[in-house]
């Protein structure tokens, strides 16, 4: 662990890290669609979970790396809506920040989950609004 990411840990008792998307490319464009305030939430399969992802916990905050394990962003979950792949709404897909509809976020999003081998179209997800606590890339040289 970094001496950096430590002092964090000290800063946000209880913090975990986790990051976004399943590649660097993809998971520097979500880091900038949140830095940019246009990503406001996120989901995460039940499957992923299971499989040793952190579970989001509302009032937590937590540290989103890049794919190189620095950490770049400090979030807080705000609000958790456990609901089906199926089941997605519009209003809830637009807060994720990556599509502009329904439809493009459902097609984005099986194709990730389809690249994990565990998509279903009944899948269980957690949806999770958060909101940015701190930009760590601020005040880098």
């Amino acid at each position: 662990m970094t001496a950096a990411l430590d002092a964090l840990r000290r800063r946000y008792p209880g913090a975990t890290t986790y990051r976004f998307g399943d590649g660097p490319d993809l998971c520097a464009e979500l880091l900038a669609l949140v830095r940019a305030g246009r990503k406001r939430a996120t989901c995460s399969s039940e499957a992923e979970i299971a499989a040793g992802e952190a579970a989001p916990v509302v009032g937590r905050c937590d540290i989103a790396l890049d794919f190189d394990d620095v950490p770049q962003l400090v979030t807080r979950t705000v609000a958790l809506v456990p609901l089906r792949f199926c089941d997605m709404t519009e209003e809830m897909a637009l807060l994720e920040g990556e599509d502009d509809s329904l439809e493009s976020w459902r097609a984005g999003h099986e194709r990730y989950y389809r690249r994990l081998g565990i998509f279903a179209p009944d899948m269980p997800l957690i949806w999770e609004r958060f909101e940015l606590v701190e930009d760590l890339r601020e005040g880098q040289a």
